[in-house]
């Protein structure tokens, strides 16, 4: 009898580690309000894209919305979310689809796929300064990335950084402020006489992203300067895109 009883704790005592080791996070805690995933939730955003050649840009600004089409079980067991991008010149034209992406949201981490490639948007629970690889789940590698003999290292060094900051902090954006919001820096901004490379999004909490910036630019360099100005600021080729939040809401 004694000896039942012990196993019967045991047992209680091993169903309730196990059930204890594999609580469901808090999404409040973990963050993922930052990126809301409800199907036909929509955010609508003005693009401005530029592309430069010889120091002239060729700008072009339509409107773009992303929305949340639908949702399904992948053949992992994982919940997929469809996001339908669509695009109109302004916003008396009617919408065009124009491509296709999927979501996923692991328990620590937020996954989008585009075009094939998966991406590590943002990683929980959220918090200032924390970085990781947004590149983790892909083949793509830092241009100035040398190969090394220690190949743990050599993994770390081929792909770029990103950080969280400004966490929880208001952000402003054409007139209106948001009170929590996060950055997300991708790589290193910096700008040198070799050119410019600026990125990062904001998020908000309870939207989503409110402003994406791309800028990658090349300046003049001392091998093309036979047909330009060898000076920082010279845009030889590059691009440029801003990406701001106008609307957002649910169908």
């Amino acid at each position: 009898m004694k000896k039942a009883l012990f196993l019967l704790v045991m047992v209680t005592a091993l169903v309730t580690a196990c059930e204890q080791s594999f609580v469901k996070p808090d999404p409040e805690a973990m963050g993922y309000a930052y990126y809301p995933l409800e199907v036909g939730s929509y955010r609508i955003y003005n693009v401005t894209d530029i592309r430069f050649k010889s120091d002239i840009g060729d700008t072009t600004r339509f409107q773009m919305r992303e929305r949340i089409d639908t949702s399904f079980t992948d053949q992992t067991n994982a919940l997929v979310y469809k996001v339908v991008r669509s695009i109109r010149p302004n916003e008396k034209s009617n919408w065009v689809d124009d491509s296709v992406y999927v979501v996923t949201r692991p328990n620590s981490m937020l996954l989008e796929t585009k075009n094939n490639t998966p991406r590590v948007k943002l990683v929980f629970p959220v918090d200032e300064g924390t970085q990781w690889l947004g590149d983790a789940y892909n083949s793509n590698i830092l241009s100035s990335y040398n190969r090394d003999q220690d190949r743990r290292s050599d993994y770390y060094r081929s792909k770029e950084p990103y950080t969280y900051k400004n966490v929880g902090e208001p952000y402003t954006l054409n007139g209106t402020t948001y009170q929590n919001s996060l950055t997300v820096i991708q790589g290193e901004p910096i700008e040198t006489w070799v050119g410019l490379d600026d990125r990062k999004e904001v998020y908000v909490k309870d939207i989503g992203m409110v402003y994406r910036l791309y800028t990658r630019i090349v300046y003049c360099n001392e091998t093309e300067s036979i047909n330009c100005e060898y000076a920082m600021g010279y845009k030889l080729f590059g691009h440029e895109r801003h990406e701001e939040l106008i609307s957002y809401g649910k169908e």
